[in-house]
């Protein structure tokens, strides 16, 4: 049954069918075969999934973001970022990151992230020299922080599938994020010392620097409103997100004022495009995900791993390998509703801490977003810098490096992830 199940989702993918309807298709496939699995589960199943009050979240978060990038936030950001680092050489390597860790406590997205950042400062690294695999790299990896650094979609899914706490959750992916961000500082600071990038030309300035922050810090306290509020009790992750949609409406049409109401009608219809599609992936996921336990899935995974090792911090090591591999092949919400409860099932029996566990999934699975062949934030950043995908594959790897070494590190050592939650 579980082989037949992931045959055929893995067949409808391959005809080009949306990754909602190959996952709700195979399990049609299943459910007509095999009497063990009753019909109504499709149904059932199906509308349970959706039907959440957590992932209620998700189009508030999605249209708060959608919001505040109309509003000019992105370009914002990034002149303060300029301000803040633009001036030391292959400054704008520097921008990235910086600009991506403040977006990312913004918008909840990474693909959201690096086409808003990409945009802006791809273009611009190409005109001061750098090479384009280079700067679409710096983008597509740096925006991989904000599945981690609140308000993150992707953690509320897996909160959500997996029962866990999506305040720690948020609170445990802070210092995970900043880690990832660093690491990319300490490589880029690498790679530039034995390329040839021009030196920037801009000059660091006190004053531009306080006007940057004045225009740009309104809206990034738009984190701290939502982690404050989350910490200490004064509304749920869920009404966060209706929170982050007043502000951001707030922003936009009263201190930007670059927001109107068709502008608003287009922004909304976007949020629920989005939104719907991931709505759809969960619902028939939730159906895979039933036809999986009825298969004894996650015995079957757990005999085969504890067959290779009873170690728990070399199980973890090759969990982090595989779902990297795995999202290499699948876009990491359908890898993330597919796997999640079975990977919580196995971070439980090991003795893992659920959201130190939690964190270290998330990050493996987003760095298959970064691995060809279907890599999406790889595909952003080359399409920005229009360059063929090939020019950049040798380059993933180093920049894959960091990434593991940050997820080992959190999966080791719990303090990085246990510490801030440790306080709600």
């Amino acid at each position: 049954m579980t082989l037949t199940l992931f045959g055929c989702f893995f067949v409808f993918l391959l005809l080009g069918l949306p990754v909602a309807f190959s996952t709700g298709l195979a399990a049609l496939v299943v459910v007509l075969n095999y009497p063990i699995v009753q019909e109504r589960l499709l149904i059932t199943k199906t509308f349970g999934g959706m039907d959440s009050f957590t992932l209620m979240a998700i189009p508030f978060f999605v249209l708060a973001g959608e919001v505040m990038s109309r509003s000019g936030l992105t370009k914002r950001i990034v002149d303060l970022a300029i301000a803040l680092v633009g001036h030391f050489r292959a400054g704008l390597a520097y921008v990235t990151v910086i600009a991506n860790v403040m977006m990312a406590g913004v918008s909840g997205s990474a693909s959201a992230d690096a086409a808003a950042t990409g945009s802006i400062l791809i273009p611009a690294m190409k005109e001061q020299g750098y090479k384009p695999e280079f700067a679409a790299l710096m983008v597509a990896f740096s925006a991989m922080m904000a599945p981690l650094i609140p308000p993150s979609i992707f953690l509320i899914i897996y909160g959500s599938m997996a029962g866990v706490s999506i305040g720690r959750l948020f609170m445990a992916g802070i210092i995970p994020g900043l880690l990832v961000g660093l690491s990319l500082l300490i490589l880029a600071f690498i790679v530039t010392r034995f390329a040839s990038f021009k030196v920037d030309t801009v000059t660091f300035s006190g004053q531009r620097l306080k006007e940057s922050f004045l225009k740009a810090g309104f809206a990034l306290v738009m984190p701290f409103v939502i982690i404050g509020g989350i910490r200490f009790g004064i509304f749920t992750p869920t009404e966060a997100g209706i929170v982050a949609v007043v502000y951001a409406l707030f922003y936009g049409f009263v201190i930007e004022r670059s927001l109107n109401l068709k502008n608003l009608r287009e922004l909304t219809m976007s949020a629920a495009l989005s939104s719907a599609n991931i709505m759809m992936i969960v619902g028939f996921s939730a159906v895979f995900g039933t036809i999986l336990a009825l298969g004894r899935f996650e015995q079957q995974i757990t005999s085969v791993l504890f067959a290779i090792t009873t170690e728990p911090l070399l199980v973890v090591t090759i969990l982090i390998v595989v779902l990297t591999l795995i999202g290499g092949l699948m876009d990491e919400v359908s890898t993330a509703v597919l796997f999640v409860p079975t990977l919580a099932a196995i971070g439980a029996q090991m003795g893992f801490d659920p959201v130190q566990f939690g964190v270290v999934m998330v990050l493996a699975i987003m760095m298959g977003a970064v691995m060809p062949p279907v890599g999406t934030l790889l595909f952003i950043g080359v399409s920005i810098a229009r360059i063929p995908l090939s020019r950049i594959l040798v380059l993933v790897w180093i920049f894959l490096i960091p990434l593991l070494l940050v997820n080992l590190l959190i999966a080791f050592v719990p303090f990085f992830t246990t510490y801030l939650p440790s306080f709600m």
